[in-house]
C-alpha cells in the first residue's frame, strides 16, 4: 500500500484513540508500513519525506479550504501517533526519515507542528496520577 493512502486510511482510527485500542492499531500500522520502511534509504530521507508531504497535499487538493485544514491536522496526528513512532522503533534510515519528515512538515505547516516521539512515550501518556500517586489504567 502507498504510505500516503495508508496514512489516510488511519484517519478514522483517531476517534478510537485509547489505552486499549492504540496498541493493536499501532501493531497493524507497523505491519502495513513495513514495505515502506524497508524501501527507505538514508541518503534519500529528504526526498522521501517531501514525497510523503506532497502526496498528502495532492490527496487533499480536491477538498474545500476548511476541509483541507482539518484533514492536514488529522494527518499530522497519524504521523505523530503511528508513522513517526513506528519509524523510530525500526531505527536506521526509518528513524532518520521520521526526524526529517517532522522538520519538513513543521517548516511547511508552522501552525500545525509535530515532533516524533516513541511508542513507549505515547503509552506513558495514558498513565494517570492523582497527587503524584499512579492510578490504575482503565480500558
Amino acid at each position: 500500500m502507498d504510505i500516503c493512502k495508508l496514512i489516510i486510511s488511519y484517519l478514522p482510527r483517531l476517534a478510537e484513540f485509547s489505552y486499549s485500542l492504540y496498541p493493536p492499531a499501532f501493531a497493524d500500522f507497523e505491519r502495513e508500513a513495513e514495505p515502506f520502511f524497508f524501501s527507505l534509504e538514508e541518503k534519500e530521507c529528504g526526498n522521501q519525506a517531501a514525497a510523503v508531504i506532497d502526496g498528502l497535499e495532492e490527496l487533499r487538493a480536491a477538498l474545500g479550504r476548511r476541509e483541507q485544514k482539518d484533514r492536514a491536522y488529522r494527518e499530522k496526528q497519524v504521523l505523530a501517533l503511528f508513522l513517526a513512532p513506528a519509524a523510530l522503533r525500526r531505527g536506521g534510515a526509518a528513524a532518520e526519515f521520521a526526524e526529517t519528515l517532522s522538520r519538513m512538515w513543521n517548516g511547511r505547516y508552522p501552525r500545525n507542528v509535530f515532533y516524533p516521539g516513541s511508542y513507549e512515550t505515547i503509552m506513558k501518556g495514558f498513565d494517570a496520577n492523582l497527587l503524584g500517586l499512579p492510578l490504575r489504567k482503565t480500558k
